[in-house]
């Protein structure tokens, strides 16, 4: 049959019950300014909607790249980009073009589902070897997964659903070994950690992808690989064309060139948020939280199942990560506002005592 290949998918999936509080996804908690927005409404009433966006979105990328080079000090140009409907689009363009198709994907677990899913999808195995019990990368592992011979591979750095950053080193020597590497940022924003960034643009065999979807603007699904110029290029001959509509394109350009500072402030205020609720999770005995460079932290609890479940009858939504493999009893909690961010602290100390 047809769709035999299809039984066993695994979909991705999120978690959609409805709560006051929502520390779910790792989105940003903050909307855009009503200034912002109304920027945005300007532009949006000038595109003609009966026509086909930009192809290339040249006005997007200059806009992105002059971001990124401003905050990273490090120059980007629109060539060094490619464009993706979400990050999500560009992994499963990755696993697509890159290689061998009869050749492994590499990934550590747990990590960010994506790279399964998009194996699993176009058929390709999967080179998979485990982080420790700190959720951290190590020789024995990579080594596991390098034998399998992959020709490419994935590592989240911070690392999601975990929070926390990878060795630097030991990513280094399978870039050395020339594997195509994909260095998935998603949530560098919130980091202190040194990207990948400069190797990007000197490795002909490793990219960096990046999202906007952290930041504040998940509903235009926007994310973007940084590659030298001429990988970019050839990746960018697969990406599907239009991928990038017009809509997206126009809010994008706004937020990216005149809403830089806020989104910095928010941003600043998420990593605040993050540290102060860590403290005061940590100090109840029974939950174990685990270092986070992500807008969400890592927690356990001797019941995972159950502290989901009684969140939300307290009206908080946060992801239990149980089913995971070495991640039992452990739930994934999204920064978000101090007062969104105090009901859950309210919430978790009234389960513990």
């Amino acid at each position: 049959m047809y769709l035999d290949r299809l039984k066993n998918l695994k979909a991705y999936k999120t978690e959609t019950t409805p709560c006051k509080v929502k520390l779910s996804s790792n989105e940003s908690p903050f909307d855009l300014s009503d200034r912002l927005k109304n920027r945005i409404k300007e532009e949006i009433v000038k595109i003609n909607f009966q026509r086909y966006p930009d192809p290339h979105a040249k006005e997007l990328k200059e806009a992105l790249s002059g971001f990124i080079s401003d905050e990273e000090k490090i120059e980007i140009t629109p060539e060094n980009l490619v464009l993706g409907n979400g990050s999500d689009e560009i992994i499963h363009l990755l696993i697509t073009v890159i290689g061998d198709l009869k050749k492994p994907v590499m990934y550590p677990v747990p990590t960010f589902p994506m790279y399964q899913v998009s194996s699993d999808v176009v058929g390709r195995s999967k080179a998979e070897f485990f982080l420790d019990d700190n959720f951290q990368l190590t020789e024995e592992g990579i080594e596991e997964g390098l034998n399998q011979n992959p020709d490419i591979v994935f590592f989240a750095s911070p690392n999601n659903p975990t929070g926390n950053s990878f060795d630097r080193n030991l990513i280094m020597k399978v870039i050395e070994k020339g594997i195509f590497t994909v260095i998935d940022e998603a949530y560098i924003h919130f980091s202190d950690k040194e990207s990948f960034l400069k190797e990007a643009l000197e490795y002909d065999n490793v990219v960096v992808l990046r999202t906007m979807s952290k930041v504040g603007l998940a509903s235009i699904r926007l994310g973007y690989l940084i590659a030298k110029k001429e990988v970019a290029g050839q990746i960018d001959k697969a990406r599907l064309p239009f991928n990038i509509t017009y809509p997206t394109q126009v809010i994008g350009k706004v937020v990216l060139t005149e809403g830089k500072e806020e989104l910095k402030n928010q941003i600043k205020a998420v990593k605040e948020e993050r540290e102060r609720v860590i403290k005061e999770i940590s100090k109840i005995p029974d939950v174990k939280v685990y270092p986070s460079d992500a807008n969400f932290f890592l927690m356990k609890t001797p019941d995972g199942n159950k502290t989901h479940q009684e969140l939300i009858k307290k009206g908080v939504l946060t992801r239990n990560m149980s089913h995971l493999p070495k991640m039992e009893n452990c739930i994934r909690v999204s920064v978000g506002k101090k007062e969104e961010n105090d009901e859950f602290i309210k919430a978790i100390k009234e389960i513990f005592t």
